[in-house]
């Protein structure tokens, strides 16, 4: 999958890594900033869903499902929230789709973090 995901964009292995963790720490720290108590709700997810942090890139859908699971409705309003935060630390500008789920944000963020740099 690396590899394949390195020659659609053109770029060298580790640099690809490289900029796969920086825009993973990103995501990372918006969720904590928009989750007062992330590390409970991470932990959470983590020992009881399928969800895991560092794949969070590969599937943010399993992300998107457990937060929604876990919090009904109000899943809606925290991923927009996470979204919005997380495109400022990429300079990205969010433009709000009613037809695009959260997974559907973070994977054509990636590919344009990529691309750009």
């Amino acid at each position: 999958m690396a590899t394949e995901v390195a020659e659609s964009y053109n770029l060298d292995e580790p640099l690809l890594s490289r900029k796969k963790e920086e825009f993973r720490k990103c995501l990372m720290e918006s969720i904590e900033e928009v989750l007062s108590f992330s590390k409970v709700v991470l932990n959470f997810l983590e020992l009881n869903t399928p969800f895991k942090c560092k794949e969070i890139l590969e599937c943010p859908e399993v992300f998107s499902s457990e937060l929604r699971d876990l919090f009904g409705q109000s899943a809606t309003g925290i991923e927009e929230l996470i979204i919005e935060r997380f495109f400022i630390k990429i300079d990205k500008q969010y433009e709000k789709d009613r037809n695009k789920k959260f997974e559907d944000y973070i994977k054509e963020a990636l590919k344009g973090y990529t691309d750009y740099y």
